[in-house]
């Protein structure tokens, strides 16, 4: 597996995939680096089709992006996260997950959910661009 450069949340690939201009024009500047998706992000926009064709075309879209799978103590830290901010600033179990994969890899998480992850110690949490629309 091609180790990726950042990850990206599924808030951001979700306006990736409907093709809002804001999100393209910062994906190209992107440039060559490379970008990993959790497998529960792809499972999130899986979950969002409405039929068998739409779910085709989504992992056809999808499939270009490394997919990076729960290893070793992420679900350990992730529940550790879970109890530690769930009540207190109403982070998912979803988001403490897909923090874990990136804080392991040591790379960047791109979301417009900043607010939920702004509190997981070592997570370097990134706002893409500012939404426009």
């Amino acid at each position: 597996m091609t180790e990726p450069d950042l990850l990206l949340d599924t808030d951001v690939l979700i306006e990736i995939l409907r093709g809002k201009v804001e999100a393209a024009v910062w994906l190209a500047g992107l440039g060559q680096q490379v970008i990993g998706i959790s497998v529960l992000v792809l499972m999130e926009i899986l979950q969002g089709a409405r039929n068998r064709r739409e779910q085709d075309t989504l992992v056809k879209q999808l499939d270009r992006y490394p997919l990076i799978v729960l290893e070793g103590d992420d679900s350990e830290r992730a529940l550790k996260w879970l109890k530690s901010y769930h009540l207190s600033h109403g982070v998912g179990i979803m988001d403490c997950l897909i923090a874990a994969s990136a804080v392991r890899l040591g790379k960047p998480l791109y979301t417009f959910n900043i607010k939920h992850y702004k509190v997981i110690p070592n997570l370097d949490g990134r706002v893409p661009y500012r939404r426009i629309s």
